[in-house]
């Protein structure tokens, strides 16, 4: 008993240790936003100016690239959840000649860094005059990614071969199959995909940087495109507004996080239950 007390309390005290060391930056983010404009990065609270929230929102078109980070994730997150968990079910569940290897070139595309195919994309979609609107990520949507194909099919395997056969029996269709019957059962996955992909999404400044002009900026690229200017004409950029506004630019990924985090935890699990 003394034995598992003194690894219960070593556990806990790496856990506290661990949770210090993540959790510090966010501390700082914190403070420094409630700091008085233009004071020195500090660790020790001097003042708390929650106006500076506001200023985060009014010395910038704040909104608008809100807006448009809404717009892009609505199209973007539930099109790449849903194809994803087509071609995941198709992969496990449908016998075809070299669906094996197909399913192998999609995994190959993972080990394919981005950067290699950003310069032809970019000519791709220029090429096609989709520069400045949104349907490349219409296009990126509808192609899902390889690894939550993956991890659908990965979860899909798992499901038992007699309800499938049930349902042919009663003369479901392939399409209906998996909409009534294999999506319901996968919401822990369907979750995790869906948090993963708006995270990854809204976190974007490379792709909405490279694709749009500045008037449809998301809030990740204007915020790292534009900088706070105190009222005045002064250049000097206000380090504890853009804090601020960095924050509120977190806010939606910390709340989906811990709203799901139960659901991301259990899908990545049953994910793994069958190779």
């Amino acid at each position: 008993m003394k034995r598992i007390s003194l690894s219960r309390t070593l556990l806990y005290a790496v856990l506290l240790f661990l949770s210090f060391i993540f959790l510090f930056p966010l501390y700082l983010a914190v403070i420094n936003s409630l700091a008085p404009w233009f004071n020195p990065p500090t660790a020790v609270p001097t003042a708390f100016k929650w106006e500076n929230y506001y200023w985060a929102t009014e010395l910038i078109d704040f909104w608008r690239y809100a807006r448009n980070s809404l717009i892009i994730a609505i199209i973007y997150v539930p099109l790449t959840t849903l194809s994803s968990g087509l071609s995941g079910f198709a992969f496990a569940r449908l016998r075809a000649p070299g669906s094996k290897v197909l399913f192998l070139c999609v995994l190959s595309t993972m080990m394919l860094p981005g950067i290699v195919t950003q310069i032809p994309t970019y000519i791709l979609f220029f090429r096609f005059n989709l520069i400045n609107t949104y349907i490349p990520w219409l296009v990126w949507g509808i192609g899902g990614s390889a690894f939550y194909i993956f991890m659908y099919r990965q979860f899909f395997r798992t499901v038992p071969l007699e309800l499938e056969e049930a349902a042919r029996i009663d003369g479901c269709s392939i399409f209906r199959i998996y909409w009534n019957i294999f999506l319901p059962i996968s919401l822990p996955v369907v979750a995790t995909v869906t948090i993963l992909t708006f995270h990854g999404n809204w976190n974007d400044i490379m792709g909405p940087f490279m694709y749009l002009r500045e008037a449809r900026y998301p809030l990740s690229t204007a915020l790292s495109m534009v900088g706070y200017k105190p009222p005045g004409g002064d250049n000097q950029t206000i380090m504890q507004v853009t804090m601020a506004a960095g924050l509120l630019l977190a806010l939606p990924i910390m709340v989906t996080f811990f709203i799901g985090q139960k659901y991301i935890v259990e899908g990545i699990v049953t994910t793994g239950i069958k190779g």
